[in-house]
């Protein structure tokens, strides 16, 4: 399989090796040239609007891309099947780009209030093609509230946004009960284990079974990744 590899994109065997160990397809990787077209997309955009502090490329492979293609590791199927889901917060693309293109079965919605990052994902996500991105310029609580949205979302994700345990309150409207909705917290093992009792407060008072990924280091010991799952019961 030929894969065409950028330049920026650090130790690609280590990093080819992660990706494939979160159930990203081989074949995906094909298709590197389009986050190769985002990535430049984004460091065009940065220079003007300041839609994200992680300028460099490897980051961009590593702490973006790789970190978001981690969620694989929380939903062993994520890039195997047809999924409706959200990524709150989406800030300037992640996990929402790479995900969407993962797999392009998904159909995912980035859900963020910051108007010029949604401007900049909506132009993005038409130019790249991604057709399976969405955008949505709102609160996650009030999203929660709309037709289309309440209740719509069988994976609701949240990455780099808010303490776990207040991501319960705000994405539980989100999430499909006739699916057994799950939310999906990137977070970091000392994030998790200081906000564990409020996060277990939280599950508790709106019915979710909370259950946690293993610890994961991103390739290049780059950092440590853990997930929290909230999920509701069919």
């Amino acid at each position: 399989m030929q894969v065409e590899v950028p330049s920026g994109l650090p130790d690609w065997p280590a990093w080819r090796a992660f990706v494939l160990g979160c159930g990203v397809p081989e074949a995906v990787l094909t298709r590197l040239d389009l986050l190769e077209r985002f990535r430049c997309d984004l460091e065009a955009a940065n220079a003007q609007h300041n839609l994200t502090r992680l300028t460099d490329a490897a980051d961009f492979w590593v702490k973006h891309v790789a970190d978001s293609l981690a969620a694989g590791l929380a939903v062993p199927d994520l890039f195997t099947r047809t999924w409706r889901a959200a990524d709150v917060g989406c800030g300037a693309g992640f996990p929402l780009i790479p995900l969407a293109w993962a797999n392009p079965a998904l159909t995912i919605t980035g859900i963020e209030v910051n108007g010029k990052k949604t401007a900049f994902l909506e132009a993005a996500s038409r130019q790249l093609p991604l057709p399976n991105c969405r955008l949505l310029g709102r609160q996650a609580r009030e999203a929660g509230r709309l037709p289309g949205h309440q209740q719509a979302y069988e994976l609701v994700m949240a990455r780099a946004v808010s303490e776990p345990h207040e991501l319960i309150r705000e994405c539980r409207g989100l999430l499909n009960p006739a699916a057994g909705g799950r939310l999906i917290l990137f977070s970091t093992p000392d994030a998790l284990r200081a906000d564990a009792l409020f996060l277990r407060r939280e599950a508790d008072k709106f019915d979710l079974t909370l259950s946690y990924s293993e610890e994961i280091t991103l390739p290049g010991q780059a950092g440590t990744r853990q997930f929290a799952m909230a999920s509701l019961q069919k």
